[in-house]
């Protein structure tokens, strides 16, 4: 079989087909698959992938078992992976072949060409890259062969210091792959917060993004919606291909019956979203628990859709359900309906990139937190109907198509940002900019947001010299001063705060006051062009994201509806936050996917009218009823 990107999809022999995967180590042998080669044990294994409908498996190369300390890559080895491919291209499953296993399940493990875990030096790299020609060669016509994955999370092996040492290794090895093999697909297979998957440093060298999301959250709703952001911020507005090359959480953590669940409410975000695949961690649960290094990291003996006897947990029966529905949607034409976006959400500089005295991510504890600003503004444009992408800010344009941008709770932005948001503003969108100045311990006092206060806000600061900001904390009541799309004047949200909230203080120039927070003006609209700027001066995503629990979407969700509506945007939303609403259309026939995040039942309105097509819900009177993290999908059209 052959694979390649073409436009935001990774396709199989030309054609559309989600790569709905496991990871895999064999259930018997786990890590030793390779020095206690079984073929009997991975012959059931394979069968056992094939009845619930496994379409891919990610495979890992123990380098130790296949380089020896001289350099010379083990012939047998090289057959065994030939075999196990062969045996999968039998089976129409696609083997995904991971290089560079350095770490696994919680250990590192030995490189024999970088035995001191220097994986960037020179000699390392020309190590790397001859291994992955070695293997390209000898298995680039195999029957199974999918796609080849650089690593499994380098960076937990050793973190490149900078971009060009990790973008080195990866330019490397996919050269050496491609000159003997332009028939499959290479990735980095790197953790979220590397350069390894930052869509903008990568595109060109690897042809698909594929983070690992292992994401906790108190609140199980923007959990839910954590996994839908994070494909569309690293999707980066559709210019990248992304698979979901890991996720999962053990039997051993939590619920089995609400892993279950969540195993299908996130396969069905990754469908939705236009993800090429979704690869679950992991196949099968290990019997040996002494074997290492499960003897210090049991939660990885329980990741598994079968358990250590080969049963199919309640996991597989969801993974199971999702395969046959998947085959029945794209029999229905999924290959030709697309993801249309609606309204914009600008990821901040500093997400992905790394400047001098602005390395805001790190101060933050991380890509995750720095990013939830962001992800929150994604979810509630989501709940109140806009369905939403995600752009990487030194990417936006100006004459970006969307009418609604949202540049949220950001710490600051590039100066050419600013000037690019005041062009689409006069160009006829409407732009809404909420700023972070201090929530917490997280204080950004020697800064300006920006420099264009007056001639893209309408406002002017008014802090005194040597203020740290305005504080609020406790209960802040936001109310409208001026009528917001289908909100009046007079509606007011209050907000309770988990830490203390530092703003700024402006003076209106040429804008008007929009709303107020406990009685001080807040937020300010300003008319730039033949379209409008909104600015707020608190944070409400970056203070959404930072509570622990929301006990009610609704209220915010509705503030979002009103700018959308505020700016042409036609909403199509279920009348129940906690449930997502996405739209696939070829223009005239489409899919609508409502996934509930929520871990209890619940009934919603349809955002459309049409057919009950998949999904595990029912459609009574307009409503879906529908069990915890269930799913409906509708026909229309």
């Amino acid at each position: 079989m052959r694979t390649e990107a073409r436009g935001n999809l990774v396709v199989t022999d030309s054609s559309f087909r989600f790569l709905l995967g496991v990871n895999y180590w064999p259930r018997r042998t786990n890590i030793r698959m390779w020095r206690d080669w079984d073929e009997g044990a991975l012959l059931e294994d394979i069968n056992a992938m094939k009845s619930i409908g496994v379409r891919a498996v990610r495979l890992f190369l123990l380098d130790q078992d296949f380089v020896s300390s001289s350099g010379d890559v083990d012939q047998r080895q090289l057959e065994r992976l030939r075999w196990l491919l062969d045996r999968l291209g039998d089976n129409n499953v696609a083997g995904f072949v991971t290089l560079l296993v350095g770490h696994m399940s919680g250990r590192n493990w030995g490189i024999p060409w970088a035995p001191d875990n220097d994986i960037y030096s020179p000699r390392a790299v020309e190590g790397a890259a001859s291994f992955a020609r070695q293997v390209a060669e000898r298995v680039r016509d195999s029957r199974g062969l999918g796609g080849w994955i650089l690593s499994n999370e380098m960076s937990l092996v050793r973190r490149a210091s900078r971009p060009e040492e990790e973008l080195t290794l990866l330019r490397a090895v996919r050269q050496a792959i491609s000159s003997v093999d332009s028939g499959h697909v290479f990735s980095a297979g790197d953790v979220p917060d590397s350069y390894g998957q930052a869509p903008h440093l990568v595109r060109g060298i690897t042809d698909y993004v594929g983070p690992h999301l292992y994401l906790y959250d108190g609140d199980p709703v923007r959990h839910g919606y954590l996994y839908s952001g994070m494909l569309e911020l690293f999707s980066d507005d559709g210019q990248s291909p992304v698979i979901l090359e890991e996720f999962g959480f053990s039997s051993l953590q939590y619920s089995e019956a609400d892993r279950a669940a969540f195993i299908y409410e996130a396969l069905y975000a990754a469908l939705a979203h236009r993800a090429s695949g979704a690869f679950v961690w992991c196949f099968s649960d290990f019997p040996d628990e002494a074997d290492t290094p499960y003897l210090w990291r049991p939660l990885e003996l329980g990741f598994g859709l079968f358990d250590r006897d080969g049963r199919p947990k309640p996991s597989a029966e969801s993974f199971r359900r999702f395969s046959r529905e998947l085959e029945a949607l794209e029999g229905l034409g999924l290959e030709g309906l697309r993801r249309s976006s609606k309204a914009l959400v600008v990821a901040p500089f500093y997400v992905f990139g790394e400047y001098q005295f602005a390395d805001y991510r790190r101060w933050a504890g991380g890509l995750y937190q720095v990013a939830r600003p962001t992800l929150l503004a994604h979810q509630l444009l989501t709940m109140a109907g806009a369905q939403a992408s995600i752009r990487y800010e030194p990417e936006l344009r100006e004459d970006d198509p969307r009418k609604l941008v949202v540049f949220p709770s950001t710490i600051s932005g590039l100066t050419v940002t600013w000037r690019r948001l005041l062009r689409l503003a006069e160009g006829g969108r409407l732009v809404y900019v909420s700023l972070l100045r201090g929530l917490g311990q997280m204080i950004f006092m020697h800064e300006s947001a920006t420099h264009m206060w007056g001639e893209l806000f309408g406002v002017e600061p008014a802090l005194r010299v040597g203020s740290p900001g305005v504080r609020l904390e406790g209960s802040v009541r936001l109310r409208l001063e001026a009528d917001l799309g289908d909100l009046r004047a007079g509606h007011e949200v209050t907000v309770g705060l988990q830490q203390p909230v530092l703003t700024y203080d402006v003076r209106p120039v040429d804008a008007e006051v929009m709303a107020t927070a406990n009685g001080r003006p807040i937020a300010f609209a300003a008319r730039r062009g033949s379209g409008r700027v909104i600015l707020s001066l608190f944070p409400l995503e970056a203070v959404l994201a930072d509570l622990y629990y929301v006990s009610d979407w609704s209220p915010y969700a509705a503030l979002y509806r009103a700018l959308a509506v505020q700016a042409g945007v036609e909403p199509t939303a279920s009348d129940d936050p906690r449930v997502e609403v996405q739209v696939l259309s070829d223009g005239s026939r489409g899919l609508a996917f409502m996934i509930s995040h929520w871990p209890g039942e619940l009934t919603a309105s349809l955002p459309v009218k049409g057919d009950l097509v998949a999904g595990n819900s029912q459609v009574r009177e307009g409503k879906a009823v529908m069990p915890p993290r269930g799913v409906a999908v509708i026909r229309f059209g």
